[in-house]
């Protein structure tokens, strides 16, 4: 392995050693097609000599704003052969928000994926005074004009790049080779824009160190290969998406792009993938889809099923550390795979051989839950501001409720305030045009201050309390970690969102978003009347089953920690109605906002004694 943490060395390297191999497939016309390592090459070599020639200069930025599809990748190479700086952007994000991303970056050129996006920005392109550049990736007939901004297909910069690398006399060819071998593990390879659950986003600059580094540590923590396939759909505007991406290609794994979100289950089908990366959140709808199936199942099958993932949870205790089922377990957990768990694979494309969660932190009851039916997730932590790897679970070392053991060349320690410090080639440079926040974060010693509430046990591994600036404190002065109760709470079938409330009050409360098909279920099996959602929300029966449920979790909280008050919302909180960031943790400010006047009514007597 090379010393050299270059991306594009990386990326190189790959295309020479599996040029044949497909590295990337997208899905068009109903049929997945590829795209071989070393057509990849001559596509990231001719964006970036259309950028060289439109007068890209070195650490230049360039947004990219698109949906994960294999031009995203392309660009992102593209970009930072020529020496510029990948600006990636949540598609999701409004024209406003991303507007103050175009401006605070200084970005020249945009990548853009289709005409919804492109609509964005040409309202607001009057307001974006260094943008001169709009690309759309999407076949487009009659573009429109934007004062200032010259607008072009993807098709045409792969044409005209194709043409000056033919012609010997544009240099062009020689420049971009002048750009690869002056190209730093310490330039600036991309700033990337935090969600921001409270205030306007920090631009995290990361270079092509802190995210080669992070790639080799996961491709040799997780055991990538060149053998497996991975389905992506986590936004690559995510840094764990991306960085998974380059730890796939370093190793020259094929990429598989969903076609969306809601097309999961049947792109999972299709591709038959061997691995993948999400959130807590996407698990957390895999696991009550099937839970709430069970539920719907004749009282047999149910029974089969409990059966089966009793067994599957016996049997995750050994297959979690790497070790054999003892036989008296194994012939009762060949017997529940047969009956139970192969079927649940199969929705995967039944050669699924591990997943990747971060992003927020996993309920341990389904991580058991996973490892139980043989699908193992190995969950990781980081943040964007460390590229974003500090520690992972991993294959034969995986401790249910942790987030895993520092990764190579990483360090980790505890504040005495408990706040978990990170240090190492992943640690970014710092926030763009911020040196203020950049030093409230990033000490002398070079130690990140994560924000993040932490304990290290005997072998090293890491759990995650809470976030330092979410701890609730109470009027009683008793501070409460709001994320362990949550996600207790969401191990309920009944229970598909929990947001704990309680800052200066006497006791704490919760809005909950309950699962409306299990509810309705309930009502019905016990022969509650009720004739709208609103009735099956505020019935007191429901109300009382809840509040039953709710209890027997609390068992093992403290009493103050534990939710006296509860109120039933109808509402998911999604991205779309803004209560959601794009990496799907809660914005508490907007939530506690939004929902003030139900939030009034659970604490009008926190007052009283």
């Amino acid at each position: 392995m090379s010393d050299v943490y270059l991306l594009t060395k990386h990326f190189y390297d790959s295309a020479a050693k599996y040029s044949s191999k497909a590295a990337l497939m997208e899905k068009k016309n109903g049929i997945y097609r590829s795209v071989t390592y070393q057509e990849m090459k001559e596509r990231v070599e001719q964006v970036a000599a259309y950028l060289i020639q439109h007068g890209l200069e070195a650490q230049d930025r360039v947004a990219l704003l698109s949906e994960n599809r294999p031009e995203w990748p392309i660009a992102d190479m593209a970009i930072i052969a020529a020496g510029g700086v990948n600006v990636p952007i949540y598609p999701t994000l409004t024209g406003h928000q991303i507007l103050y991303m175009l401006n605070d970056s200084g970005t020249r050129v945009i990548f853009l994926s289709k005409a919804a996006q492109l609509n964005k920005i040409a309202a607001i392109h009057h307001d974006c005074p260094t943008l001169k550049r709009v690309v759309i990736l999407d076949p487009a007939e009659n573009l429109p004009e934007l004062r200032n901004i010259e607008v072009v297909s993807f098709q045409q910069v792969l044409s005209e790049g194709e043409a000056l690398l033919a012609d010997l006399t544009s240099g062009i060819r020689e420049e971009l080779e002048k750009r690869l071998i002056h190209a730093h593990e310490s330039h600036m390879a991309s700033i990337v824009y935090t969600s921001g659950t409270t205030g306007e986003p920090k631009g995290v600059m990361l270079t092509h160190r802190n995210f080669a580094s992070n790639a080799r540590s996961a491709v040799k923590a997780l055991g990538f290969d060149a053998s497996q396939t991975s389905l992506s759909f986590l936004p690559l505007s995510h840094v764990l998406e991306r960085v998974v991406n380059y730890a796939l290609q370093y190793c020259g794994a094929t990429i598989a792009y969903a076609e969306s979100i809601d097309t999961i289950a049947q792109n999972l089908q299709e591709v038959k993938p061997s691995a993948f990366v999400a959130v807590p959140r996407v698990f957390e709808k895999i696991y009550n889809r099937i839970i709430q199936n069970v539920e719907n199942e004749k009282p047999l099958k149910k029974k089969i099923f409990y059966w089966g993932l009793g067994i599957g949870k016996q049997a995750a205790v050994y297959t979690s550390q790497g070790q054999p089922i003892p036989s008296s377990l194994a012939w009762k957990h060949k017997l529940a795979d047969k009956l139970v768990f192969a079927k649940v694979r199969a929705r995967t494309g039944d050669n699924l051989k591990f997943a990747v969660s971060g992003g927020a932190p996993l309920m341990r009851e389904l991580a058991e839950f996973f490892f139980a039916v043989g699908i193992n997730i190995y969950e990781g932590y980081g943040l964007t501001e460390t590229s974003p790897v500090i520690c992972c679970n991993r294959p034969g070392g995986v401790k249910f409720g942790y987030v895993g053991q520092v990764i190579e060349d990483v360090e980790v320690k505890i504040a005495p305030d408990g706040e978990i410090l990170a240090r190492g080639p992943n640690i970014m440079l710092g926030y763009f045009n911020k040196p203020e926040a950049t030093r409230e974060v990033l000490d002398e010693d070079g130690w990140f201050h994560t924000g993040d509430i932490g304990e290290l046990d005997a072998d090293g591994y890491l759990k995650i309390t809470d976030r330092k600036k979410e701890i609730i404190v109470m009027s009683n002065g008793k501070n409460v970690a709001p994320q362990p109760i949550e996600n207790t709470l969401k191990t309920s079938p009944y229970i598909e969102q929990a947001v704990m409330l309680g800052n200066n009050q006497k006791y704490m409360a919760a809005l909950i978003h309950p699962s409306l098909d299990l509810l309705d279920q309930y009502a019905r099996n016990h022969n509650i009347k009720v004739g709208s959602r609103k009735e099956l929300l505020t019935h007191p029966e429901i109300h009382s089953f809840l509040d039953k449920e709710i209890h027997r979790m609390m068992a093992d909280f403290a009493r103050y920690e534990q939710v006296k008050k509860f109120i039933l919302i109808a509402e998911e909180l999604t991205q779309d109605n803004g209560f959601l960031t794009p990496t799907l943790k809660y914005k508490r400010r907007l939530i506690n906002e939004h929902f003030k006047h139900e939030i009034a009514e659970l604490f009008a007597d926190s007052g009283r004694d």
